[in-house]
């Protein structure tokens, strides 16, 4: 999947959980909440920024990013809670399962808009379908099975003599 792709995806999802009516969009601004450790400036959220405002959504008219940088993963519980208390209308988990689990702790009524990355949201029970979601909970989700064992595979090539244990 081309990443421009993936963007219309995820603003499709975001724009699919809003109230789909058009007076309902043109009398109040999409407040969109994220959090990452990342800069705001990624090409993601470049890219994210730029397809809503292809889909209508104008910064500053219709449309608003809370953005909250972070500085570790450890700071995600606390900042989506602040994102809440911020009113926004939904929230983007972007990364890591501690983003999806701390949004989720933040609230069970906004709705959460997951990128779910190394894991499994089926097999952790956030969600049972991104297609019709049965709760407060939907996204994209990246199915890297093969990835980690790349990476070891790659690491051990790195490094000969390391031995590695890993966990599943």
């Amino acid at each position: 999947m081309r990443r421009r792709e993936f963007i219309a995806l995820l603003s499709g999802a975001t724009a699919h959980l809003w109230p789909s009516t058009a007076q309902a969009l043109a009398s109040k601004t999409l407040r969109v909440g994220i959090v990452s450790v990342n800069k705001r400036n990624t090409p993601f959220l470049v890219a994210f920024e730029k397809r809503m405002q292809e889909l209508g959504y104008d910064e500053g008219s219709n449309f608003a990013i809370e953005f909250l940088n972070v500085p570790s993963p450890a700071e995600y519980p606390k900042a989506y809670q602040e994102l809440v208390q911020r009113h926004v209308d939904i929230i983007i988990a972007l990364g890591p399962e501690l983003a999806l689990k701390s949004a989720i702790a933040a609230t069970s009524k906004l709705p959460i808009v997951m990128v779910a990355i190394d894991y499994d949201p089926f097999a952790l029970g956030y969600v049972t379908s991104l297609a019709h979601p049965t709760g407060n909970v939907t996204g994209v989700y990246f199915q890297e099975i093969e990835l980690p064992a790349k990476r070891l595979e790659l690491a051990k090539e790195m490094m000969p003599g390391l031995r590695f244990a890993a966990v599943f």
